[in-house]
């Protein structure tokens, strides 16, 4: 009877742990989907910057945020709850100058980030990853 008792606390025990390391890998995961879609986004806009297709209106930025889904790549589909709904906000960004050459050096200081609700853990907490990047232009 004893030794039922120590195996049925033993397995106990290594369940609850395998059951942590896997929401804190699949935490890991979508940190890493947040970091990819951050970071397209930003690659996104520092080739507008550097081509001079922005307009005065982008340059305002983007503070109410536009709509992601981070899906869990590991994931067969999407009906195992393993996605989050995230916003990527944009700073507002404005043409600056080195102090070395105040006319033909200007560079902008492109600043994004992205929010989410992580929703695997013990408690629903707010995640939030930035990226700030200084894009140099001959315009």
């Amino acid at each position: 009877m004893v030794g039922i008792l120590i195996m049925a606390a033993t397995s106990a025990t290594m369940f609850w742990g395998v059951n942590y390391a896997r929401a804190a890998a699949r935490k890991i995961i979508m940190q890493e989907r947040a970091l990819e879609e951050l970071r397209s986004q930003m690659d996104y806009w520092m080739v507008r910057l550097l081509d001079g297709q922005v307009t005065d209106h982008d340059l305002l930025g983007d503070l109410r945020g536009a709509d992601v889904v981070l899906y869990n790549p590991d994931s067969d589909d999407d009906l195992d709850g393993e996605f989050f709904n995230a916003k990527i906000f944009r700073e507002p960004t404005r043409k600056q100058y080195t102090i070395h050459d105040l006319n033909d050096s200007p560079y902008y200081e492109l600043e994004m980030y992205i929010r989410w609700w992580d929703h695997l853990g013990d408690t629903d907490e707010e995640m939030e990853l930035r990226m700030k990047f200084s894009v140099f232009t001959t315009q």
